[in-house]
């Protein structure tokens, strides 16, 4: 399986949408993402950089080549922008209770 295909269906997954729904937010048929996840086909530029605004990520984190998923602020207001920075910071604050404590 590429890095292509894995990725796509980690991320469709995630939304928990089944391949149908992913087909109708890209504009494709079904049996176009299905073979998209099973790297028998690969997405034209427009596709590519359709999925990466969807699912708010680099086109170069869908094709493999970036490890850690970014999000695109793409089209935010500043004050936008803020608001999710403060709420990332509050979501990193918390701790799982469930790792254990550090010496």
């Amino acid at each position: 399986m590429s890095d292509f295909a894995k990725r796509l269906r980690e991320l469709r997954l995630k939304y928990y949408w089944n391949q149908s729904q992913l087909a109708k937010h890209t504009g494709v048929s079904t049996s176009l993402i299905s073979s998209y996840e099973n790297s028998e086909r690969f997405p034209s530029l427009d596709i590519l950089i359709k999925l990466s605004d969807i699912f708010c990520c680099s086109t170069d984190y869908l094709l493999g080549l970036e490890y850690e998923q970014t999000l695109s602020l793409k089209g935010l207001s500043d004050q936008q922008i803020r608001l999710i920075t403060e709420l990332i910071r509050e979501f990193k604050k918390e701790q799982p209770s469930s790792l254990p404590k550090k010496r």
